[in-house]
């Protein structure tokens, strides 16, 4: 740091080097953010029961076959970053996800900005802890673990040393979730893009409904753009799984607004002939 400083500034450094003041802002503070948070642990709901036959008069129920059990999705989120996001938040919250697959709104898919790929998930992997054993020994988790040994997809996964492979959070790379079966896979897809536009030809591929779109990127009106491109109707600009409770009068009633609340801007409106909600933290006005 003192490398950089001009003849002057050095002059002015006191001779002990323990005198400096100490930094506020640390290395680790930008490039490895952190955030411990308590582990939560959510099971998918069963739709169908999959009862294997069905009982005569004085006979046992016939036992349930496991694999015909059928899960219900819940309310699954699509996470777009780019390079020029908030990477530390995104990453927060995709970990958060990678670690509780099933729980409402956690990201199924991730869209990623070739540029910052690479560094993105090297950080992502440090972050990676065992799922917790419900999660790990579930059917729906369990039968994707034996489908990608058998397509020999490329995945990214935690520390071995660490990390076991059985019981490991999971990114799956270039493949969409009806190849992993019906319903929740206890994984999270993921395709990369170029540019911001190239991402909602990406995502054609899933045929998965999401509940959101959470979209990482400074840049307001590249964000407007893909939520002009993008079929879904929700999407969170710079933020995630934000209550839309202040919008969802307006969104109900077919009426345009904009009002807002808890630090939070939210409008409704008609893009494309479709209406759409769209939410990004107040502070992005004025960074834009």
């Amino acid at each position: 740091m003192v490398d950089h400083l001009s003849e002057e500034q050095r002059a002015n450094l006191p001779n002990n080097p323990s005198m400096l003041p100490t930094p506020v802002i640390t290395y680790g503070m930008v490039h490895k953010l952190e955030c411990k948070q308590d582990r939560k642990v959510t099971l998918p709901s069963v739709i169908d029961e999959g009862n294997t036959g069905k009982s005569g008069a004085g006979e046992p129920k016939a036992a349930k076959d496991e694999k015909q059990v059928k899960y219900a999705w819940n309310s699954p989120s699509l996470m777009i970053v780019c390079e020029d996001g908030d990477l530390n938040s995104a990453l927060h919250h995709l970990v958060a996800s990678l670690h509780d697959p099933f729980a409402a709104h956690a990201v199924a898919t991730l869209l990623i900005q070739e540029s910052v790929r690479e560094p993105f998930l090297d950080r992502l992997v440090e972050q990676l802890q065992p799922l917790d054993g419900q999660v790990a020994n579930h059917p729906n988790y369990v039968r994707t673990l034996a489908k990608l040994q058998k397509l020999k997809a490329e995945t990214i996964v935690g520390n071995p040393k660490t990390v076991s492979p059985n019981a490991t959070p999971m990114l799956v790379s270039d493949l969409t979730h009806n190849y992993l079966g019906d319903g929740p896979t206890g994984v999270v897809t993921m395709h990369t893009f170029r540019t911001p536009k190239e991402a909602t030809q990406v995502n054609l591929k899933e045929t998965l409904s999401y509940s959101s779109v959470s979209i990482w990127n400074e840049k307001l009106a590249s964000a407007y753009e893909v939520c002009a491109l993008l079929k879904d109707d929700t999407f969170m600009v710079n933020c995630f799984n934000v209550d839309l409770t202040p919008i969802k009068p307006a969104f109900d009633a077919n009426r345009n607004d904009v009002t807002i609340a808890k630090g939070y801007h939210y409008e409704t409106l008609t893009i494309n002939r479709q209406r759409k909600i769209i939410v990004f933290a107040v502070g992005s006005i004025f960074a834009n």
